[in-house]
């Protein structure tokens, strides 16, 4: 079987080659980008679409299975972000460096090194993006506490982020049946051995619990490299063309554009300076 690889120009092109843009730079706008889409997907087959006598038993039924599949993906699309703006952190700067080396999470293999012998793969996605843990808050705060000197999450999000999970995984390995361990770690016993029953208003509340999770983990994390970067470098004074490379690539990681159809801001002298003066100052 052949793998499905899309026509290069559609109805959607335009959509995909700025989501790629934001993919590319920005992990937080690629991540709000992705689950909006899978929000606006889930809402789309709605009873006002429908006619009435198809609103029934089949229709509900296979709603059931896209719901399903949508949720599945937005959980995986968080878990790519929180791999990603890692990555993307360790691709930008050098500030992480001495931190990086003593991560014993993170590992050097053959075979990683043999999977990028095109040299298309980052460092920081050789890296980062085949690890695993990302499930658990507790392991992502003490990374994300390393590395950037913040949790993550706050303490009221990881109960909700645990659940969520537990949830993801009945979805993408139990045919979305609640096994009565899972049901057991969610703390109602009474769920075990039922279909999860996911809808259009869950992965919505989803996505708005996670998108300020997300937009925070930008503005903090993105924020502080930001900062490193040019408060040594303040008693210097602003320079333009020396410092831009680096803060071409740390700008992205700081923004966290909540608009599908919007583009990233442009990387300029004018927002260097800006930001040179904001995260410089003493």
């Amino acid at each position: 079987m052949s793998f499905p690889i899309p026509s290069r120009r559609n109805r959607d092109t335009v959509d995909v080659e700025r989501d790629e843009r934001k993919r590319q730079k920005s992990p937080g706008s690629f991540f709000y980008s992705q689950g909006k889409g899978q929000v606006l997907a889930a809402c789309y087959f709605s009873d006002e679409r429908l006619a009435e006598s198809a609103r029934g038993g089949i229709a509900l039924k296979h709603r059931h299975r896209i719901h399903l599949a949508l949720f599945g993906q937005l959980m995986a699309s968080f878990e790519y972000f929180l791999k990603d703006f890692v990555a993307k952190a360790v691709d930008a700067t050098t500030l992480l460096d001495e931190k990086i080396k003593k991560e014993k999470w993170l590992e050097i293999n053959v075979d990683r090194v043999l999977a990028n012998r095109s040299g298309m793969a980052t460092i920081g996605s050789t890296l980062v993006h085949s690890t695993l843990g990302w499930h658990s808050p507790a392991q992502v705060n003490a990374r994300y506490c390393s590395l950037f000197n913040r949790n993550a999450f706050g303490a009221r999000e990881v109960e909700t982020l645990e659940k969520l999970w537990i949830l993801r995984h009945s979805v993408a390995h139990n045919a979305g049946m609640i096994i009565h361990y899972d049901a057991t770690r969610i703390g109602d016993e009474m769920l075990a051995d039922h279909a999860a029953e996911i809808d259009a208003a869950f992965i919505s509340e989803t996505f708005n619990f996670l998108s300020p999770i997300s937009k925070t983990i930008c503005e903090e994390c993105g924020g502080s490299l930001l900062r490193q970067q040019f408060q040594p470098l303040y008693a210097r004074g602003p320079d333009y063309l020396t410092d831009m490379p680096v803060y071409a690539r740390l700008k992205p990681l700081f923004e966290y554009v909540d608009s599908r159809a919007r583009e990233l801001s442009q990387v300029n002298k004018t927002s260097y300076q800006a930001d040179f003066a904001r995260f410089g100052s003493p």
